[in-house]
């Protein structure tokens, strides 16, 4: 059975007299452990697909099940504990609180479930550890680069341990180089804790490093590729 299974998704979004069609019948499948990037141009609804997808955003037609849940039945409040203990998100914008520490903003997820202050310093610093930036947990956002910033979003989305990555452009707003070693560093998650992976890019080298592509055209699956 596929850990995600998205099954005739349509999104229309009406706008007064216009209607924009941003998915057209849509089937998706993941697989528990797979690393899946989701390309294809500006307006295809790649980030329209993982929001969806993440629960953020409801489809106007179709089913999702993820982990034999049927999510797009359960209720708002059913929905904000799903994400909160089976999704993490990252996204192109960091959104890291400027007067807290890397380690800081890594935790302060956790506090929502109520842990412990010692765990939850534990659980940041072995993520930031993870993602090779433990020696940066004391420093605040102005002092990180950006690459280094993007890795504390991966670990703060990560540290309540979810089943699911969804990441939407993250290396976006990063040089190249960057962008590489943050692609890297989600390979590294895929291998070292199967982690599900998730990720919309409009590059397709930096897409080519997942296990499979899916490259959508106008709202629908233009092809998908094994790499």
């Amino acid at each position: 059975m596929p850990l995600i299974e998205m099954k005739d998704i349509y999104k229309i979004y009406d706008l007064g007299e216009i209607k924009v069609n941003a998915l057209n019948g849509v089937d998706v499948n993941i697989k528990k452990g797979e690393f899946v990037s989701v390309m294809g141009p500006s307006g295809s609804g790649k980030s329209t697909l993982l929001h969806i997808m993440g629960l953020l955003d409801p489809p106007t037609k179709g089913n999702i099940l993820i982990k034999d849940h049927h999510v797009t039945t359960m209720s708002e409040e059913e929905k904000t504990l799903f994400r909160l203990n089976e999704l993490g998100f990252v996204f192109q914008f960091y959104s890291l609180l400027p007067e807290l520490t890397a380690l800081e903003n890594v935790f302060i997820a956790n506090m929502l479930l109520g842990k412990k202050n010692h765990e939850l310093k534990k659980n940041a610093q072995e993520m930031l550890d993870l993602l090779e930036i433990g020696q940066r947990a004391n420093n605040y956002p102005n002092q990180l680069s950006g690459g280094e910033q993007q890795r504390v979003t991966i670990a703060r989305a990560l540290v309540n341990k979810p089943e699911i990555l969804l990441a939407d452009e993250p290396t976006a707003s990063l040089d190249s180089k960057s962008a590489l070693n943050v692609f890297h560093a989600l390979r590294d998650l895929n291998e070292k804790l199967k982690q599900t992976i998730i990720v919309v890019t409009h590059e397709e080298a930096l897409g080519a490093k997942a296990d499979r592509g899916i490259w959508l055209k106008d709202g629908q699956i233009a092809k998908e590729k094994t790499f």
